[in-house]
């Protein structure tokens, strides 16, 4: 049972380590396990062609319109395997829609206010504006004049200060 230096050596060559070899490995067409070496037209097949070769995996070149929209494209193996990426990539579209309307929202509300500062800014300016006219001295005095019930009058007398002594104590 055990082999000798030159079967190890090739099995060794084929794989990169010992114990397998290309023409050791089965592969499926069809419904039948064929050996990888009679794969083809009678030559061995590389290393290279028995790992990509899917086992079990039905491998179509072409999906017609029909398979898609009879739903039977739901039912193939490559999509079955890709099942949870797919549903990544699904979960990542629905956050990024939500996420742009979200912000969207967010933009027009920004707008909003900023007309609505603005306009309270011009209010807010009118006011003091206002407020500036009627605290003139002029202003004050001429509505005294025009109020009845009021006894102020404007002094004839210039104003003076009064100079109090402190104490020494």
């Amino acid at each position: 049972m055990t082999d000798s230096m030159e079967e190890k050596d090739r099995k060794a060559g084929a794989w990169g380590h010992e114990g397998v070899c290309a023409s050791d490995v089965a592969v499926s067409v069809g419904d039948q396990h064929v050996p990888a070496g009679e794969i083809g037209n009678g030559e061995e097949a590389s290393p290279l062609e028995v790992l990509t070769q899917d086992e079990g995996v039905e491998q179509r070149s072409h999906v017609s319109l029909k398979e898609i929209l009879g739903g039977d494209i739901l039912m193939a193996e490559w999509l079955r395997r890709q099942m949870g990426l797919l549903l990544l990539c699904v979960f990542f579209i629905i956050v990024y829609i939500t996420n742009r309307y979200s912000s969207e929202q967010e933009m027009i509300e920004i707008d909003k206010l900023k007309v609505e500062l603005t306009e309270v800014k011009y209010r807010a300016l009118t006011r003091s504006g206002e407020l500036t006219v009627k605290s003139r001295q002029s202003q004050i005095e001429k509505s005294l004049r025009h109020s009845p019930d009021s006894l102020l009058q404007v002094s004839n007398e210039p104003p003076f200060v009064v100079y109090l002594e402190e104490d020494a104590e």
